[in-house]
């Protein structure tokens, strides 16, 4: 066993053979990924296969902290959902919590099933079998990011895209709206966020 998994939590720790058994059974489309959600910064403490295209040390995404700053610790799993990476390739994904002996979350697994070739290979065959097209969908992306600066910056981008108002142009009334949006998308929950000066205001 190496040294970053002595250091992974004991309960943490039992999931391991959980994720190295899924990547097994569904091969190279699929990543297994473990998160320590005590440190958001760089909660991606083990992973398996290569989708998303992290690495270990990764900050957790935008949507696990959007569902943990709205429900805490009776956070429900998500599972069986669609998105995007940022690449482009459409994932069937899901997430389980994991709770520790008092029933707080600790962390979770997390499953992304790469079925953007599936997709294509379903859409050839639905237009050989009948004439109308399949309906259309745009998944929402999720961020999959090195480095936890991005995801922050990427909420704070994306909201202020949705208000379609530009912070110099803001009113006290848009400023307190925008607030309001950020902080429903967890981004409080991010240690030092106000600190970060990559985002230019």
């Amino acid at each position: 066993m190496n040294s970053v998994e002595q250091e992974i939590h004991p309960i943490l720790k039992r999931y391991l053979p959980v994720a190295d058994m899924i990547l097994a059974t569904f091969g190279r489309n699929c990543e297994v990924t473990i998160h320590d959600l005590r440190n958001f910064q760089s909660s991606l403490i083990y992973l398996k296969g290569n989708v998303t295209g992290r690495n270990t040390g990764a900050p957790v995404t935008d949507v696990i902290l959007k569902e943990l700053h709205k429900y805490g610790n009776d956070i429900e799993d998500i599972l069986g959902f669609m998105t995007r990476s940022m690449d482009g390739k459409i994932l069937k994904a899901s997430i389980t919590f994991i709770r520790d002996n008092e029933e707080k979350v600790l962390g979770c697994i997390g499953v992304n099933f790469d079925i953007t070739g599936i997709l294509a290979a379903t859409r050839v065959l639905n237009d050989l079998a009948i004439t109308n097209n399949m309906a259309g969908f745009d998944p929402m992306p999720e961020m999959y990011e090195k480095d936890i600066g991005e995801v922050f910056q990427y909420v704070i981008e994306s909201t202020l895209e949705d208000i379609g108002v530009p912070i110099e142009e803001m009113s006290r009334r848009d400023k307190k709206f925008f607030v309001k949006q950020v902080d429903d998308k967890g981004v409080f929950l991010i240690n030092g966020s106000i600190e970060i000066e990559s985002v230019k205001y």
